[in-house]
């Protein structure tokens, strides 16, 4: 006899489909949610680096590479062109003033030379022979005007011996007259003779006087050409240190070509370039300071220049104390220092350690460790100035705070980071 077995409900007899959607179900909400969550990343907190806001004081610097070289410098300048004959010293030398630089030859120097002494031995010659003929007239006008004074006085004495007759009677007042008349006449011509021969011996004297002139000026003309000659010797024009010296044995200088250049190392000067973001801050008078064999310098800007170029402009600083007579500075031509330039007073502010990621994230947001250490989360921030080592904080954070300063790139987009191993 068959029994009739009873049919079973359909959620039974399609048990296995149902569960199996409600895993499928399950699982796709569970997607959803995660997608709709924020993106989640585990990673070893070891391998970031963590610091903790703080409130402190902001000093807002620029760091600037600057180099060092003297703060006077003079040209050293061929003033007689020639080829070089021999070099005396070598780049970063000493020198003193007067030490001897190059030694130049110009064969053509010394012939005009040779020409220009010749010249002046012959035209000294014509002119030690005009005095001598010059003398001569002088001594014979001297002599004419001893004879015309001699005349003179003669023919006094002879018309006072006439008067003496005429007054005794001898001679008649006719003949006195005569006699008056004779004397008058050749007093009159003795004077205009003594007269002529008086500016005779002036115009000597000017002529003598004019000749030695003439004389001088040829011996001054001599002695600058003498000064071409020792002008092919370049010598140092001050103590230094030379530099800059471009010379070879046998190579052509022309006249008033830069040969060198002498360094004064009793003060110095720290030449550097900026960038534009920094042209209207940066003024004269602002305080730099720099590390240079562990010791600390104070600079200050001692002057700007206007012009831009490739998007910086030059600066140069001098330092604030000046150098000692000893000359015990530890700075050195050609020192590159890094320069801390002061753009204010130190203000206190709050502040985090910059780190790798302004890089990634422009200062717009950063990961902040949760309280327990278990969690970072992206918050978003607003960083202000910054300097070598802090960034100003405006927004977003607050002093105890600890964040993730090194870079993001492993973290690709994630907004919470699961951490482990945490060491703090």
């Amino acid at each position: 006899m068959d029994i009739k077995i009873p049919k079973r409900p359909w959620y039974v007899r399609y048990r296995k489909y149902l569960l199996g959607g409600a895993v499928l179900v399950a699982l796709m909400a569970y997607a959803v949610v995660l997608q709709m969550g924020p993106r989640t990343l585990k990673v070893e907190i070891d391998e970031s680096q963590v610091a903790t806001v703080a409130e402190g004081d902001f000093l807002e610097y620029i760091d600037v590479n600057g180099v060092v070289s003297p703060a006077t410098s003079m040209r050293v300048n061929a003033r007689e062109g020639g080829t070089v004959e021999r070099i005396c010293c070598q780049n970063g030398d000493m020198l003193h003033r007067g030490d001897t630089i190059l030694v130049l030859s110009n064969p053509k120097v010394l012939e005009e030379m040779a020409a220009e002494r010749q010249n002046y031995e012959l035209q000294q010659m014509q002119h030690r022979q005009q005095l001598i003929e010059m003398r001569q007239k002088s001594i014979t006008l001297r002599s004419q005007a001893l004879q015309a004074n001699f005349e003179l006085k003669k023919m006094a004495q002879d018309y006072e011996l006439a008067q003496e007759e005429a007054r005794m009677g001898v001679r008649s007042k006719a003949q006195l007259q005569v006699a008056r008349d004779e004397y008058d006449y050749n007093r009159q011509r003795t004077l205009l003779g003594i007269e002529s021969l008086r500016e005779d011996s002036v115009l000597n004297v000017i002529g003598r006087q004019l000749i030695e002139q003439q004389m001088a000026m040829e011996a001054r003309k001599l002695e600058s050409s003498n000064q071409r000659l020792s002008a092919l010797t370049i010598l140092a024009l001050c103590d230094g240190q030379i530099g800059n010296l471009n010379a070879t044995i046998g190579a052509q200088v022309a006249t008033g070509e830069q040969v060198g250049e002498i360094g004064v190392l009793s003060d110095f000067k720290v030449s550097a370039r900026l960038n534009e973001y920094y042209i209207d801050r940066v003024q004269t008078g602002l305080p730099a300071t720099a590390t240079l064999k562990g010791r600390r310098m104070a600079f200050e800007v001692s002057r700007t220049t206007p012009q831009v170029q490739d998007h910086s402009f030059a600066i140069e600083l001098r330092p604030a104390t000046p150098a000692s007579s000893e000359g015990t500075s530890p700075l050195r031509p050609g020192q590159t220092l890094r320069l801390q330039i002061e753009l204010g007073k130190p203000e206190r502010q709050l502040i985090v350690p910059r780190g790798n990621f302004y890089a990634q994230t422009g200062g717009q947001w950063i990961m902040r460790v949760d309280a327990d250490g278990q969690q970072a989360r992206r918050v978003p921030i607003r960083l202000g100035r910054q300097n070598a080592e802090h960034y100003e904080v405006a927004e977003g954070l607050q002093a105890g705070d600890r964040v993730i300063v090194s870079g993001y790139d492993a973290f690709g987009d994630a907004e919470v980071l699961q951490l482990s191993h945490v060491s703090f």
